[in-house]
């Protein structure tokens, strides 16, 4: 768990003399222009960083909102050699600005190992999620978890999700507790839920239907609205996989893998 979450030193970006190209770069990246991003970008140019040690794949994590053309232009940058782990002078990656901003998009390209690191001030992804409020990029990272080989099979306790979900930044601080502290009560529920389910070894989720009766009591609107907050599939980006139904193609996997908000809403 500590080398998933440690961050590498070598994962700084060198600073190069290259400003005014990584901001040109970055800005057709965001516009979704395949065309200009092959023409412009190069090795060299996507391993760079700016003043900020901030590289082009930080600098559109941070932006708010990418059309769809943007993956194909960030798988792009990948295959140049984009470096998912690079961290800025604040230790922040990609994923860290990513999950701010609720970007989801280029949230899901990520590979899973790139989406727990910490930062600086010894924050993951999720609690940076937590603390803004951005339920999309919260809720894609929690059933990432959901992953069958990261549970223990009826021991949620020692499980490597469990341990995950309960990490604390440099101040003491879980996901759950930036949500509540930030005014995202809701979603600070909803991360306490997930912290009580479990999976077995075939990736079924179990535990839900004691939550919707202890929560939920007998309003039936409650309990609809908290089921429709556990999707049955979900999957993740650059290889990593949802429930089982993820792998069979549920529909809500498909939707997630391709990044639609509409299957990410809260309820």
């Amino acid at each position: 768990l500590q080398e998933l979450t440690q961050p590498d030193p070598s994962n700084r970006a060198s600073v190069r003399d290259l400003p005014a190209d990584l901001q040109t770069l970055a800005h057709d990246v965001i516009r979704g222009d395949f065309d200009q991003v092959r023409r412009l970008a190069t090795r060299q140019l996507v391993t760079s960083a700016d003043a900020a040690r901030r590289t082009v794949l930080m600098q559109v994590a941070d932006a708010p909102e990418t059309p769809v053309q943007t993956e194909k232009c960030i798988l792009y940058l990948f295959e140049l050699g984009a470096n998912p782990k690079a961290a800025d002078a604040n230790g922040d990656t990609a994923a860290h600005l990513a999950a701010r901003r609720d970007h989801l998009r280029l949230l899901t390209l990520l590979s899973f190992d790139a989406k727990w690191l910490r930062n600086e001030n010894g924050a993951t992804p999720l609690m940076e999620a937590a603390r803004t409020g951005s339920w999309k990029c919260a809720k894609h990272l929690l059933h990432l978890l959901r992953k069958w080989r990261l549970n223990a099979y009826g021991k949620h306790e020692n499980s490597k999700r469990s341990r995950l979900l309960r990490l604390k930044d440099r101040e003491g601080r879980t996901a759950s507790d930036l949500a509540r502290l930030s005014g995202h009560s809701e979603l600070a529920s909803y991360i306490e839920r997930e912290m009580r389910l479990d999976m077995d070894k075939y990736g079924m989720v179990f535990g839900l239907k004691d939550q919707v009766s202890g929560i939920c009591g007998a309003d039936a609107a409650a309990a609809e609205q908290l089921c429709s907050n556990f999707p049955l599939a979900f999957a993740g980006g650059a290889g990593s996989t949802g429930t089982a139904a993820a792998g069979r193609g549920g529909r809500l996997g498909g939707a997630a893998a391709s990044g639609d908000p509409r299957q990410l809403r809260p309820a």
